[in-house]
């Protein structure tokens, strides 16, 4: 039926219920995810060397010039295939997490200083930061 100002009044929602389109909710959810992001998620620097790691497929990806390499255990350092998880002891950086592509690269800090360490459960590829 249309109405008097000529437009349809079956199809306009007059029942009171707001019409949201497709795209409307997904950015919603979108915004939902960015405010899921934990802190430790939120370090560009640690982002940078996980994909630095990712990318050069070794965890020492520097120049010989700044790091010699004895060449008969280079093959330990090695991330090729890459792993789904790598667990990295960095005393600089406290209790980070990065994924890139499909690694993730977990920091959980010195244990030695405040006890902190990390749960990895690989059956769901879920990481926990806990401490004692």
């Amino acid at each position: 039926t249309k109405s008097a100002d000529g437009a349809d009044g079956a199809d306009d929602g007059d029942d009171g219920e707001e019409v949201v389109s497709d795209d409307e909710v997904s950015e919603d959810e979108d915004d939902d995810e960015e405010e899921e992001t934990s802190e430790w998620e939120n370090r560009p620097l640690f982002r940078h060397l996980a994909a630095t790691l990712v990318q050069q497929a070794h965890l020492a990806p520097l120049p010989i010039a700044q790091l010699p390499v004895y060449w008969e255990h280079d093959h330990a350092l090695r991330l090729y295939p890459a792993p789904h998880c790598v667990v990295l002891g960095d005393r600089t950086e406290q209790q980070a997490l990065a994924k890139f592509e499909d690694t993730e690269l977990v920091n959980p800090g010195c244990f030695a200083d405040d006890g902190s360490f990390a749960v990895y459960r690989p059956a769901t590829r879920e990481v926990e930061f806990s401490a004692v």
